[in-house]
C-alpha cells in the first residue's frame, strides 16, 4: 500500500523496494486511525518546495569542507527547530513516507544539487527522517509523543537500506572517497556512523515491538504487519530470507560482479549486537508466535540458507528410532530396545550440537517439548499398573489418546491465538508445534519406557512386567506406545502454564540478563 502523491510526484525509480518497505508493514494500520481525507492532507502539507527549508542547515553543513559528524550533528539539531509548531508536517513524513521521498526527490533542483540517482535521493531522505526523529525525541505534546515508534520505524528502514543492498555496486561506498554520498551522511567518510546509527535505531524499534499492544498507532497491528516488521529487523531482503541483515560497518572485499556482468552475493559476518538482536526476535516473538520455519532458518551456523549436516544427522536419527519402533514390534526377536537406543542418540546428537553451536542453534528443537513429556511420563509411571497390564479392548484404547490429543491441540491452538495469530494461520503454526511434540513425547516414551519403566514401575503379582509385555505382541506394544505418547504430550503441554509464564515454544531456560523493561 502507498500513499497517493501529490500531482505531478512519483517515487524515484530505483527506490521501488525501499518504498515498498516504508509503506508496508504496521503502517496502513497505523492509517487507519488517521482521518479519511489524510492523502489530501499529506499533499498539502509537505510540498517540495518545502523541502529546502528544512534540509538548509544540513545541506550547507554536509557541503563543508572536512565537514565532521558532529557538524552535521548540529546542523540536523538546528532544522529540527524548524519544524517547531508544524505539526502537519510531522504527521506526514511518519505517516506517508513515500510522499515524502517524492517530495524530497521532486525538490533536487530547488535544492541546488546536481540531478541525482538513489543513493542521493535517499541521502536526503536521511537527513530529513533524522530532522524529524531529533524534533520527536523529546517531544511531550499529546499526539506527537505517539508519533514516536513509528519515527523510530522509520529512521530504522531508511538507515538499513544501504545494508540490504551489499552486492549491488551502486550502493557500495567508494573507498577513498569521504564525499561519496554513502560516506557521507554523517560528515565525511562516516559509513562506520551510519552503521552504528542504524543499529541504535533498529534496537529502538525493536523495543517498541516488544511492547507494541501500549503503542496506540502499533496495537490494531494484524499479525502479518507485525510479523514482516520483526523480519526486516533480520533480513536483507524478508520475501527472498537468503541474507541476514549486518550492520557490521566494514564492507565487502573482493570482486562484486562475477564473469557474466552478475552482482556476486557478499556476505558480511553479523556483529554481536545484531546476534543479540536475533536471539532476542525468536525468543520473544518468532517463538511465541510459532513461527518455526524461521527459527529453523535463523539457527543454521552458516546463515539462513546455508545446510546445517548437524540438524540433518539429528533428523535422521530420529527417524531412524520411529522406523526401528514400527520393524521391533513387527519381527520377533528385535523388540523396542534398538529403537529406544537411537532416540536417546538423537538427543545425545542435540546436546552435542547445543554445545557446538550454542542456544541459537538448540532453540529450533522446541526443548522444552521433551522436558515436560519426561515429566508427563514419571506422574504415569506413578500410576497404577492397570493401565499397561490390563489393556482395553475395543474403541476405549482409541477414544482415550484421542481424546488427550485434541486437548493438546486445542490449547496450543489458542496460546498461539492469544498470541496474536488468527485464521488459517493459527491451525497450521498450531499443527506444526503440535507434530513437534508428538515426535518428541514419543522418543521419550520409548526411552523411558523402554529404559527406565522397567525398573521403577510397579508390576501386577501374578504377570509378566511392563518391558516383558512390551516385547511381546505388536498391538500392545503399539498401544502402551500411544498411551504414553499422548498423555506425556499433554501433560507436557497443560504443564507449561508452571514454566514461569512462557510458552512451551520457549528456550530452555530461565533467566534473560537483560533490561527490567525487556525482561
Amino acid at each position: 500500500m502507498t500513499s497517493p502523491p501529490p500531482p505531478g510526484l512519483s517515487p524515484p525509480a530505483g527506490l521501488e523496494s525501499f518504498v515498498a518497505r516504508v509503506e508496508g508493514g504496521v503502517l496502513p494500520a497505523a492509517r487507519d486511525l488517521r482521518p479519511a481525507d489524510w492523502p489530501d492532507r499529506d499533499r498539502e502539507a509537505l510540498r517540495p518546495e518545502d523541502i529546502p527549508y528544512f534540509l538548509g542547515p544540513v545541506l550547507e553543513a554536509a557541503r563543508r569542507t572536512n565537514a565532521t559528524e558532529s557538524l552535521v550533528r548540529e546542523a540536523i539539531a538546528t532544522a529540527a527547530g524548524r519544524l517547531d509548531g508544524r505539526r502537519d508536517q510531522l504527521i506526514t513524513v511518519v505517516m506517508s513516507p513515500g510522499h515524502a521521498l517524492a517530495a524530497v526527490h521532486a525538490a533536487r533542483g530547488r535544492l541546488h544539487v546536481e540531478p541525482s540517482g538513489p543513493v542521493a535521493t535517499w541521502r536526503r531522505m536521511c537527513w530529513l527522517v533524522e530532522i524529524v526523529a531529533h524534533r520527536l525525541s523529546g517531544t511531550d505534546e499529546v499526539g506527537l509523543r505517539a508519533l514516536r515508534p513509528l519515527a523510530d520505524r522509520l529512521r530504522f528502514l531508511v538507515l538499513s537500506e544501504p545494508l540490504r543492498h551489499r552486492a549491488d555496486p551502486a550502493w557500495r561506498p567508494t573507498p577513498g572517497n569521504p564525499r561519496d554520498p554513502l560516506n557521507s551522511v554523517f560528515g565525511e567518510s562516516s559509513w562506520h556512523v551510519l552503521t552504528a546509527t542504524c543499529a541504535e535505531a533498529r534496537r529502538s524499534w525493536e523495543g517498541h515491538l516488544d511492547s507494541y499492544r501500549s503503542r496506540p498507532f502499533l496495537a490494531r497491528a494484524p499479525a502479518e504487519g507485525l510479523e514482516a516488521e520483526l523480519l526486516l529487523l533480520l533480513f536483507e531482503d524478508p520475501a527472498t530470507g537468503r541474507e541476514a541483515l549486518s550492520t557490521a560497518w566494514r564492507r565487502p572485499t573482493g570482486p562484486i560482479i562475477d564473469a557474466r556482468g552478475e552482482p556476486v552475493r557478499l556476505s558480511v559476518p553479523p556483529t554481536a549486537e545484531d546476534m543479540a538482536v536475533r536471539a532476542e526476535v525468536v525468543e520473544r516473538h518468532l517463538l511465541p508466535r510459532f513461527r518455526l520455519r524461521w527459527v529453523i532458518r535463523l539457527s543454521s551456523p552458516g546463515g539462513p540458507t546455508a545446510r546445517d549436516p548437524w540438524r540433518i544427522v539429528v533428523l535422521l536419527t530420529a527417524a531412524a528410532a520411529v522406523a526401528t519402533a514400527v520393524l521391533g514390534t513387527l519381527m520377533s526377536g528385535v523388540g523396542l530396545g534398538p529403537a529406544a537406543g537411537m532416540a536417546a542418540g538423537s538427543y545425545a546428537l542435540i546436546c552435542a550440537g547445543a554445545l557446538r553451536h550454542g542456544s541459537g542453534w538448540a532453540a529450533q528443537w522446541l526443548l522444552r517439548f521433551p522436558a515436560a513429556a519426561a515429566f508427563g511420563l514419571f506422574t504415569l509411571m506413578a500410576l497404577p499398573h492397570g493401565w499397561w497390564s490390563s489393556p482395553s479392548a475395543g474403541w476405549k484404547w482409541i477414544v482415550a489418546p484421542a481424546a488427550l490429543a485434541v486437548a493438546s491441540f486445542g490449547y496450543l491452538t489458542v496460546e498461539v491465538i492469544n498470541h496474536g495469530v488468527d485464521g488459517r494461520r493459527a491451525l497450521g503454526r498450531a499443527a506444526g508445534v503440535f507434530l513437534t511434540g508428538a515426535v518428541h513425547a514419543f522418543l521419550m516414551s520409548l526411552i523411558v519406557l523402554v529404559g527406565v519403566a522397567g525398573v521403577y514401575a510397579d508390576a501386577p503379582s501374578d504377570g509378566p512386567g511392563l518391558l516383558r509385555q512390551l516385547h511381546g505382541s505388536a498391538a500392545f506394544a503399539w498401544q502402551v506406545l500411544t498411551l504414553a505418547t499422548c498423555w506425556s504430550l499433554t501433560v507436557g503441554v497443560f504443564s507449561q502454564i508452571l514454566w514461569d509464564d512462557r510458552p512451551i515454544t520457549a528456550s530452555l531456560a530461565h533467566l534473560t540478563w537483560r533490561d527490567g523493561d525487556r525482561s
